[in-house]
């Protein structure tokens, strides 16, 4: 049996509306079956992007903080240009539409090989890279955007599993700016966006 890579954001989403509102009302909510979160929960089905858009709506709910943006309003003057790098393809590009959902214009990638050159090209004000990634991992990219003429005055954001006093120190001296844990939830996003408004 393939199993895909987990998605953190997916499984925060689920485990919160679950716990409010008990998991066959969420099936209901969502037009699924209690099996279908099962599946997408143990990484045996990927969430459907309009199943995720439900699960945004179901959250914002409970909790204001998840609300997205009216997909025909125009931009707001505070929206962000963010890139995300993430190499688990499914949370990258979840948490690029999460972002879009809450009024920036995001863009994943799932190669940190191409990550400079994606940046170089959109001019991100924010980027947020996880941390463990085969062949560039994200220390080892943050130094490249601080070390980068054109990147260096990017706001960078540690996307990791890991804690801890020294994990959170290497994270700083690499030239993050921001650390969060997965999974990176709608509050917390706005949350450490609100902290870069300025920029």
């Amino acid at each position: 049996m393939n199993r895909l890579p987990v998605n953190p954001l997916i499984m925060r989403g689920l485990r919160i509306a679950e716990e409010e509102l008990g998991r066959e009302r969420l099936a209901t909510r969502l037009g699924v079956t209690a099996g279908a979160i099962d599946d997408w929960r143990m990484g045996l089905a990927a969430m459907p992007q309009d199943k995720f858009l439900q699960l945004v709506d179901v959250l914002a709910s409970i909790d204001p903080s998840w609300k997205r943006t009216d997909p025909g309003a125009p931009p707001a003057a505070d929206a962000k240009r963010i890139l995300v790098v993430d190499d688990n393809a499914d949370a990258a590009v979840t948490l690029a539409h999460l972002l879009e959902l809450l009024g920036h214009h995001a863009t994943a990638v799932v190669d940190s090989r191409r990550a400079l050159e994606m940046a170089k090209e959109l001019q991100p004000q924010i980027a947020i890279l996880d941390i463990n990634m085969p062949h560039v991992n994200g220390l080892e990219l943050a130094r490249l955007f601080r070390a980068d003429e054109q990147l260096k005055h990017c706001c960078l954001v540690a996307l990791t599993a890991m804690d801890g006093l020294d994990y959170r120190e290497m994270i700083r001296q690499a030239g993050f700016d921001a650390h969060i844990r997965k999974p990176a939830d709608a509050p917390l996003l706005r949350a450490i966006i609100a902290q870069f408004e300025d920029r």
